[in-house]
């Protein structure tokens, strides 16, 4: 149950404030008793209250996650953790073959043009609601999220 509530505190982005990132570091240290299964010293490290547990699970997300895979800062709108790989790129040429680049960087040399004109043209965010792609010098292009809530 700790794992899952962890797991679903990074998704929203709830650690990247500093008192819910401090209860999600305490609540690792009570899974499993805080021990690795090679520790002989069996501590036990107390759980943490139902209220502490709760403001972890109640904690306001602060990442909206795109159809398309890409996270954006609620506040801000800008775009989060853009070093993760949260989405590959599908294209299609004219003949049908499809072919998948994991970085924008290959999906533009793929394309042969720069990873900025790719990107520009991948920002449309109503786009992907529809499933649809956008042509780029003669390929269908479009972003594909790799992770699922």
């Amino acid at each position: 149950m700790h794992y899952k509530i962890i797991c679903t505190a990074v998704y929203n982005g709830t650690y990247r404030t500093e008192e819910i990132k401090l209860l999600i570091l305490k609540l690792s240290y009570s899974m499993n008793n805080f021990r690795l299964s090679t520790n002989s010293d069996l501590k036990k490290v107390p759980s943490l209250f139902k209220e502490s547990l709760d403001k972890i699970i109640k904690a306001k997300p602060t990442i909206r996650h795109l159809d398309d895979g890409r996270q954006l800062d609620i506040v801000t709108g800008k775009a989060v953790n853009t070093r993760w790989t949260n989405c590959i790129y599908e294209i299609i040429k004219d003949s049908g073959e499809m072919l998948w680049a994991s970085t924008l960087n290959e999906a533009a040399e793929i394309l042969g043009v720069d990873f900025r004109t790719v990107r520009r043209h991948l920002e449309q965010e109503d786009l992907y609601s529809n499933g649809y792609y956008v042509e780029i010098n003669g390929y269908k292009v479009r972003r594909i999220p790799v992770f699922y809530p």
